[in-house]
């Protein structure tokens, strides 16, 4: 199989005050190129943790990341960082827009950051057109639905087209449409460019769109099943 992400013998340990609590206990994960992984789990389980780690946000205390075949763990903060742009993009629970803004330059602004130019980035009207944005291109984030926001997060994290999206409960702050809107779009991406897309949620529902999910508790991953 041709795995982008392996996690291996995971640990991370945060010290609190004189305490160290662990978030992630030996945790191992292979995710294969293209799929779409949910993540379940109660609420500091570490899940999140993991994704960060995951995403090289986070160091982790020790074990292995590797991802698209380099152990991102051996790398220093501005090498992760140039991993991040080329290769990860990040949607999270809250939709992190600029509200001066209109959602075609949230949009051009992230191209920018990632660099113009890269060799696989998708042109700004057509993600608008895949995510049903286009009429909504000039408006301001106020000017927008909780769901229109959401997608254009999505389209930010997706117009360099990453080999990976990581989606920190992307539906948590919206209505059951608007969650199933951007659901099904997250899932079209992954079908269409075959981007991996790993995703937590606490909504059973939301990761029956998954090929797999996986459930962790205390720091370790229980089980893994197709979806």
């Amino acid at each position: 199989m041709d795995h982008i992400v392996e996690l291996k013998n995971l640990t991370k340990i945060f010290r609190i005050g004189k305490v160290d609590v662990p978030a992630l206990r030996g945790v191992d994960l292979q995710v294969e190129r293209g799929e779409f992984l949910a993540i379940m789990g109660p609420s500091g389980c570490g899940k999140s943790t993991m994704l960060h780690i995951m995403g090289g946000l986070l160091g982790p205390t020790s074990g292995d990341v590797i991802l698209d075949r380099l152990n991102i763990s051996e790398c220093s903060d501005r090498e992760r960082t140039e991993i991040r742009k080329q290769k990860i993009g990040f949607v999270f629970q809250r939709f992190n827009l600029f509200p001066a803004l209109s959602a075609k330059d949230n949009i051009d602004l992230a191209k920018k950051i990632h660099g113009n130019g890269h060799p696989n980035s998708i042109r700004v009207e057509e993600i608008l057109e895949l995510l049903g944005l286009r009429q909504k291109m000039h408006h301001k984030p106020l000017e927008l639905s909780g769901g229109e926001q959401q997608r254009v997060a999505l389209a930010r994290a997706l117009i360099n087209r990453p080999a990976l999206i990581l989606a920190d409960e992307p539906t948590g702050n919206l209505d059951s449409s608007n969650s199933n809107s951007v659901l099904e779009k997250l899932r079209d991406i992954n079908r269409q460019f075959r981007q991996t897309v790993v995703m937590i949620t606490h909504n059973a529902e939301a990761a029956e769109y998954a090929h797999r999910i996986i459930h962790m508790r205390d720091g370790k991953i229980l089980n893994g099943f197709n979806g």
